[in-house]
């Protein structure tokens, strides 16, 4: 039997394509667990409601129990949960070694996005809600002193796919390095949240994503699901390809574990050497987040904004976490309600949105030529939130 469910045959083929959505009735049977008993009913009507909602799940109202106590918007710091990885990019002369660099420092940023919460240390970051509906976080690192930069946005949407919630991330990031000049494009692969029927949810990636630089190097990743018999979670296969578009190293591992590179031979036929450690994701050192104290804040920044759902939330307080939820949203309800009343526009305080159909600047223009080169396209938006004191504008 597949989650829980006992009135339906487990499917016997390799593919998670052909999961059978669940009915009503058979939500009514699943034996629910890592719920408490308090909330199982509410979980349940719940997922009725996911089950038969046929458009962007975003725009439901979720109830508390499914909250982690942290808030989307500051996922923006994941890229940054290695600073050593982000700060070294620029360090190497050799382009073909700044892009293994690349590749190492984005492998590091997966295992706090999607397997564990990490913290940020000395490297600058900051992040703003530059869009309520549909939600978009914008987010911008950097290291100064290294001359390394990241703006980037994200926008999830996510629908019902079988057993699974697939979650689209919309936008991308863009890596600046001042000393070399780059530019690098990142797009983001897809979620797909399994096992939340039964309340035990987990998270694997899929399809593909690109990191294409103006130096003409491409790294390509594919994030392979699990089979349905045997195997392993969370593994990787991809390469790395130099200006002439031939394969100078290959990828493979776990992006939840570890990861590695093989450097090919001239022929780019066979590997000259054995495969070599590109990132542990268990073993190596997670920097320091630090951020003002709460009474630092301004009242519109998230800890301030969400403090007392966070504090239910850790003691499993749902009915708490559920009303001071309630009362965020009634708020953020009339402020919206009073904007249009006034015919008032809010506009983003940090971050401002540069359309590709729009570049003007040298920065904006090799955007658009590189997201041209990209592998798949995946949905980059049509232009980029960037941080209005970034380190590309400041120089120039």
């Amino acid at each position: 039997m597949v989650l829980g469910f006992n009135s339906k045959t487990k499917e016997t083929n390799n593919s998670n394509n052909n999961e059978k959505s669940p009915t009503t009735n058979d939500v009514d049977e699943l034996s629910v667990h890592n719920v408490e008993s308090s909330s199982k009913g509410q979980f349940k009507e719940f997922i009725k409601t996911v089950i038969s909602f046929t458009g962007d799940l975003s725009s439901l109202t979720c109830p508390a129990f499914f909250l982690n106590g942290l808030s989307l918007l500051e996922y923006g710091t994941y890229w940054g949960d290695h600073p050593t990885c982000f700060t070294a990019i620029s360090q190497s002369t050799d382009p073909e070694e700044r892009m293994l660099a690349v590749t190492r420092w984005f492998m590091s940023t997966l295992w706090g996005s999607y397997a564990s919460r990490c913290h940020l240390g000395n490297v600058k970051c900051v992040c703003e809600q530059v869009c309520h509906h549909p939600p978009i976080s914008a987010f911008y690192l950097e290291d100064e002193k290294a001359g390394v930069s990241l703006n980037g946005h994200s926008c999830q949407k996510s629908k019902f796919k079988g057993t699974s919630i697939r979650v689209d991330q919309i936008g991308r990031a863009v890596l600046y390095l001042q000393q070399w000049g780059e530019q690098y494009i990142i797009d983001f692969p897809y979620l797909m949240i399994r096992g939340f029927l039964t309340g035990a949810a987990y998270i694997e990636l899929g399809g593909q994503c690109s990191i294409t630089c103006n130096n003409r190097l491409q790294t390509a990743l594919d994030f392979l699901p699990k089979p349905w018999f045997g195997g392993e979670y969370n593994h990787i296969k991809g390469s790395i390809t130099n200006k002439d578009g031939k394969k100078i190293y290959e990828l493979s591992g776990r992006w939840s574990h570890q990861t590695f590179y093989t450097k090919m031979d001239e022929t780019a036929a066979t590997t000259a050497d054995s495969k070599v450690l590109l990132f542990d994701a268990e073993e190596e050192p997670m920097a320091e987040r630090v951020t003002p104290p709460d009474q630092d804040q301004k009242d519109v920044e998230s800890h301030r904004v969400w403090g007392k759902v966070t504090a239910a939330l850790a003691t499993k307080d749902h009915q708490t976490a559920n009303m001071e939820k309630t009362k965020i949203e009634d708020w953020q309800r009339a402020v919206r309600k009073e904007r249009a009343d006034n015919n008032m526009t809010w506009s983003p305080e940090l971050f401002v949105f540069d359309k590709d159909a729009d570049a003007s600047s040298d920065y904006n223009k090799t955007n658009v030529a590189l997201s041209k080169k990209m592998h798949e396209k995946n949905q980059i938006d049509n232009g980029a939130w960037t941080y209005k004191d970034s380190l590309h504008i400041r120089q120039q």
